[in-house]
């Protein structure tokens, strides 16, 4: 049974790339028995990831600030504070901040699996200089993710 769970939001871990993204744990997987984590990002402009497949989760996003596109299953959006999307598994999908300033946005993977351990790993690599695109597509697909194309 699960039991009931607060967080800090000025407490919560963080990842920051620089000039792209800042990531912030909300909710751990650890702490929900898998199945859900929650996570932030802090977007620069211009910036966001290649396209993308999670295998096994679904993967919900909320805008919070700033303005974004998103292509789903091939289809553009446009996205702005207080939409939401909900991305089945298996869907090819990426977002870019198209603003001029800094986007915020929180997503849900439904089940949490091994997400966090994924941007830890990438994080990781970043610190010790081996982030590239072979070394996150591995990182990737040994978590159920893969990059299928460039970034919007």
């Amino acid at each position: 049974m699960m039991k009931p769970v607060h967080t800090s939001y000025p407490h919560a871990e963080e990842f920051i790339f620089p000039n792209a993204i800042t990531l912030k744990i909300l909710l751990s997987g650890i702490h929900t028995q898998g199945e859900l984590a929650i996570f932030e990002d802090i977007v620069q402009a211009g910036v966001g990831p290649g396209r993308h497949i999670h295998h096994h989760q679904d993967e919900t996003f909320f805008f919070l600030e700033g303005d974004f596109m998103a292509e789903v299953d091939g289809k553009m959006y446009e996205f702005q504070p207080g939409d939401v999307a909900f991305i089945p598994k298996g869907t090819v999908h990426a977002f870019k901040n198209v603003g001029k300033t800094p986007g915020r946005l929180r997503y849900v993977f439904n089940p949490a699996l091994t997400i966090e351990a994924m941007f830890r790993e990438f994080y990781a690599s970043l610190m010790d200089g081996s982030l590239h695109a072979d070394k996150m597509a591995e990182i990737s697909q040994k978590h159920g993710q893969e990059f299928v194309g460039p970034p919007l």
